[in-house]
């Protein structure tokens, strides 16, 4: 994942507008790109649910949806770009059959520099329905005269360009994957990415090479099996169209990673693009535990076997799927000499230069949080603030309200880049001021609990146990004196 003020990777914003008896939820995603001696822009794809929108009949049993998206651009109080249009749906003959999602992907020229962008949208259809919008931080920062990798884009499918179309690119007509979630019947993994100015570098003529590859978002180590190589021709713009097999790759959380390389094998320029993986018939193997020498590390020296134990419990946070199933069955035997070998191959594998020096900084971490979140019957680290905390590292803002009135003291974490994500938040509930045992009740991190009406709960102590609401897909409270959660969720502060 680039850095903030890099590039940024593909992203994901979750956009839920109430509804009089539904809520329209949509997903956009973004990639930005370069065009060399030209400005650079921005891609924006947006999926709505075809079965959260309203339809309306316009000719004889044919009826469709149509939404509208404002999209802008801004720095400070100037628009840079912008666009406003009325998406219809497709057609359909039966409104009891309604299924799937339809997309509209279109593309915003901008020079490099940080933006504001707002996408608003609004169901044409239902006029009863307040628009929403969702703000996200933009930042497009391609050198002219350095080798560069364009944000990665997933695709769902593509064939050769017949016509043109807001789907063209480089002779390729192109279908986004707007949710990079990709399940068990799912065997291919397809994407797209450009990579700029190696021309600079060398003359036209020539080869240099393109890595791309597969690493745990956990560990960042290569996965074994997932690791190409391709020489590619130099030229100002080079075009990376790829398809990987992932039938064997197990459930996990990883980053696609391109990689421009010269031809001494230095690293040139990189970009990466976070993904998931749901394959429970697929088994994660292990480095064979048993053969990793330990003599004279720091693992070595940790000969209580319940101090191993807790040391091995509470990697948990950082555990892949497969090491965390490792974990609990080894913590269940008398083994002590695979517990060391587990707990160094553990960090060595993180940080292969220094893993005692990680494993120390680490168990700080965890010393803190059990220090600040342990409960009567849970050590910090177990608590669901202590997992995050160790797991996503320090929220950059939290906002914290134990005594709101009509509501449940609750916490709201900011983070500004997490995931390979940016701008998302986890909010944390309590139901009583004893136990200091908040529960993490929504999170907009992929792969975090995600319950749009969080804030029902959190001020259901006020409204009673069994508020749902006047509307079935209620997300918000009605407003009372002194309630904040949804002004902190959107405003941190």
């Amino acid at each position: 994942m680039k850095k903030l003020v890099l590039f940024f990777v593909l992203s994901t914003i979750a956009i839920i507008g109430m509804a009089q008896n539904k809520a329209i939820q949509s997903v956009l995603s973004y990639t930005t790109f370069n065009v060399p001696g030209d400005k650079p822009y921005i891609e924006t794809a947006i999926a709505f649910d075809c079965s959260t929108v309203e339809y309306r009949q316009f000719e004889a049993s044919k009826f469709k949806a149509t939404v509208e998206v404002t999209t802008i651009f801004k720095q400070g109080e100037t628009i840079a770009n912008f666009s406003k249009i009325a998406l219809d749906s497709p057609v359909v003959t039966d409104t009891a059959k309604i299924a799937g999602a339809f997309i509209d992907q279109q593309r915003f020229a901008l020079d490099n520099g940080e933006y504001v962008m707002e996408m608003t949208v609004k169901d044409l259809n239902n006029p009863q329905q307040m628009p929403f919008t969702a703000v996200q931080t933009v930042v497009i920062d391609f050198p002219s005269d350095a080798p560069s990798v364009s944000d990665i884009l997933f695709v769902d499918s593509y064939s050769k360009a017949t016509t043109t179309s807001e789907f063209t690119k480089n002779g390729f007509n192109i279908l986004p994957r707007i949710y990079s979630f990709y399940l068990a019947d799912v065997n291919s993994l397809t994407f797209y990415t450009e990579l700029y100015n190696i021309d600079k570098i060398y003359p036209t003529e020539g080869k240099y090479l393109v890595n791309y590859y597969i690493k745990s978002y956990e560990s960042s180590a290569k996965m074994k099996d997932f690791n190409f190589i391709k020489r590619m021709d130099v030229s100002n713009v080079n075009v990376l169209l790829n398809t990987i097999d992932i039938k064997e790759l197990p459930t996990g959380n990883y980053y696609l990673v391109v990689e421009m390389r010269d031809r001494d094998n230095k690293l040139l320029a990189s970009n990466s693009a976070f993904f998931q993986r749901y394959n429970p018939g697929c088994e994660m193997h292990l480095e064979d535990i048993a053969s990793t020498n330990i003599l004279n590390t720091f693992a070595s020296e940790i000969n209580d076997i319940d101090t191993l134990r807790e040391y091995i419990r509470c990697l948990n946070p950082r555990c892949s799927e497969a090491e965390r199933n490792y974990c609990d069955n080894l913590v269940k035997t008398d083994d002590l000499k695979t517990m060391q070998q587990f707990l160094y191959t553990f960090w060595s594998t993180r940080a292969p230069l220094n893993p005692k020096d990680a494993w120390q900084e680490y168990y700080a971490h965890v010393k803190m949080v059990n220090a600040s979140y342990s409960t009567k019957t849970k050590k910090g680290y177990m608590t669901d603030r202590g997992y995050v905390y160790l797991k996503y590292g320090t929220p950059d803002k939290i906002c914290e309200e134990p005594f709101e009135p009509g509501a449940y003291p609750y916490e709201i974490w900011h983070y500004y880049e997490v995931a390979g994500q940016h701008n998302k938040h986890c909010v944390f509930m309590s139901q009583d001021m004893v136990t200091n045992d908040y529960e993490l009740i929504h999170s907009d991190i992929i792969g975090e609990v995600n319950n749009p009406r969080w804030q029902m709960m959190i001020y259901s102590r006020f409204y009673g146990p069994d508020y749902t609401g006047d509307i079935i897909d209620q997300t918000e409270a009605p407003g009372a004196w002194g309630t904040r959660a949804g002004d902190l969720y959107r405003n941190p502060r």
